[in-house]
């Protein structure tokens, strides 16, 4: 989140990879053998409504009582930058997509430039079945920083899965191999055996 997703035969590899990946971007952690641990913190949910993070297993009642005080806080007081992308990370994290897309919009708006949260954006946008603001977010993401392991993740879930376009997914993830070699799915599958599938057809 900004601060502060087995053997098989060709067809089958495609079609598991644009299922594994798509449950990976939702679940929750893109997992990746990283040198720095905190760069990769993608927590997307899997409903845009507050009544869904009920149902995800996890308490959120301290989150929606802190959501509740900075709802007040940024109608008071909505030039402070700080407490939109504040905001927009509680709504990520009790997904409420529309609501985060809008307070991370607004940070922008105010002038934070940051690639964790333009990644973020991108996320929830993507989840509100937005898939082409979503590879916006994530190209400015990686304006700010070219080596954004999530913005490169992402961007390649979106055109695998959302629009088809394999070789793009194969070029996002290649750059990401260059950053990370290491780089695996949620699942735990080496990305580096599916870049090759991909480029394989």
């Amino acid at each position: 989140m900004a601060d502060t997703a087995r053997k098989y035969g060709k067809g089958e590899l495609l079609t598991a990879v644009v299922i594994a990946l798509a449950a990976g971007f939702f679940a929750g952690t893109v997992v990746m053998e990283l040198r720095q641990p905190a760069a990769v913190q993608v927590q997307a949910g899997a409903a845009a409504t507050g009544s869904a993070a009920q149902d995800d297993g996890h308490d959120h009642a301290a989150e929606f009582s802190r959501i509740s005080e900075l709802e007040i806080a940024t109608a008071t007081r909505p030039g402070d930058s700080g407490l939109w992308v504040e905001l927009g990370n509680l709504y990520f994290d009790t997904h409420q997509a529309r609501k985060a897309i809008t307070a991370y919009e607004k940070a922008i708006a105010l002038g934070v430039a940051s690639p964790d949260v333009w990644t973020d954006l991108g996320i929830m946008q993507r989840e509100a079945a937005q898939p082409k603001q979503a590879l916006t977010s994530f190209e400015a993401a990686l304006k700010l920083n070219p080596r954004h392991e999530n913005a490169l993740y992402n961007t390649g879930v979106v055109l695998l899965h959302d629009t088809g376009d394999k070789a793009g997914a194969a070029e996002a993830w290649g750059r990401l191999l260059e950053v990370n070699p290491n780089a695996k799915t949620p699942d735990g599958r080496p990305l580096e055996g599916i870049v090759a599938e991909l480029k394989r057809g």
